[in-house]
């Protein structure tokens, strides 16, 4: 990508920044949420990518980290902790968490691993249901009530913000090449001298910091999480319909999955408000039949994506010649 067309592109990146910072000010509350919501979803869908997308293990308990933030944050916000301190305390919680769950999962491969992520979601929500003087069981637990749909609003873009600005320095880094290279292959990564199993490790506790941080700040505005908010089938699927509807391994494609799913959301509660699930499985078999790549790699947007610069991650090493030998 040129300097004109990369300046250019910050330039549209500086005038969307400065649009959402203004939109408190004439929008609705309904347009805060959806916004809102967006934000909240794009951060989860980046953060599953570094696993899914650059490491390429399927984490279908992604959102676990998100529910654990979550309940952390409403757990200590009930206790009369600060907002700022309860939310590093359920990021630190969160992290060591995924360091913890790291080390059997990642001895699976393949559908094996995916299973046993999934299997780790329900099982969080069986937890949450049961633990009832901790958790407040099956009917959920409630944060102290108020008003903070504005203050959310701008933590959630900044949360969003900072994953996508993770995200794309994580795949011009030596870490960010690596785990690319154990995508490919894992077998010739590790003859090559790549300590496979701690940069896994490594990438499932970086993806579980921005979810667990999310998870606060989401429960923080709505004041109210449970069992199937928290760890239900439908924000356990979210992340990764949006990552593959919109590209694995592509900053730009949760982005792009993001919008498209809240916008479906929005038009599923108006007309068929019990049809989340039906709707991501669809979404899911069309995906695998005629968009296995994602929204971004069709053969009219492919070439513009990559000409902005945001092409397959490994694309840049290549380029940068990191890649030769």
């Amino acid at each position: 990508m040129s300097w004109i067309q990369r300046k250019n592109l910050y330039l549209v990146a500086i005038l969307c920044l400065c649009v959402l910072a203004a939109l408190p000010l004439p929008a609705s509350s309904y347009a805060l949420m959806w916004v809102f919501l967006t934000a909240v979803y794009l951060t989860l869908a980046l953060s599953y990518d570094i696993v899914g997308g650059f490491l390429g293990y399927m984490n279908l308990g992604h959102s676990t980290f998100f529910g654990l933030g979550a309940y952390s944050t409403a757990i200590l916000l009930n206790h009369d902790f600060g907002l700022a301190l309860a939310l590093f305390l359920a990021i630190i919680f969160t992290a060591a968490f995924a360091a913890i769950v790291s080390y059997p999962f990642f001895r699976l491969r393949g559908a094996y691993f995916a299973l046993a992520t999934f299997g780790l979601i329900s099982l969080m929500e069986v937890f949450a249901s049961n633990l009832q003087h901790v958790t407040g069981g099956s009917g959920g637990i409630s944060t102290p009530p108020g008003d903070y749909m504005v203050p959310a609003y701008y933590l959630s873009l900044i949360a969003a913000g900072g994953t996508v600005i993770l995200s794309h320095f994580l795949g011009r880094s030596r870490f960010g090449l690596a785990l690319l290279s154990i995508r490919e292959d894992e077998e010739v990564a590790r003859s090559f001298g790549v300590p496979t199993f701690p940069y896994k490790s490594l990438s499932l506790v970086i993806s579980s910091v921005p979810a667990g941080l999310v998870g606060g700040i989401y429960v923080w505005n709505v004041t109210y999480i449970s069992p199937p908010a928290a760890f239900g089938l439908e924000i356990a699927l979210s992340p990764v319909v949006i990552a593959m509807l919109g590209g694995t391994g592509i900053t730009l494609g949760p982005l792009v999955g993001a919008v498209f799913i809240t916008l479906i959301q929005e038009l599923l509660w108006i007309k068929v408000a019990h049809f989340h699930l039906t709707i991501y499985g669809v979404l899911l078999v069309l995906l695998g039949l005629f968009m296995p790549g994602g929204i971004l790699r069709t053969r009219w947007l492919w070439p513009v994506v990559q000409r902005l610069g945001f092409g397959e991650k490994i694309d840049y090493f290549k380029k940068q010649g990191t890649l030769e030998r």
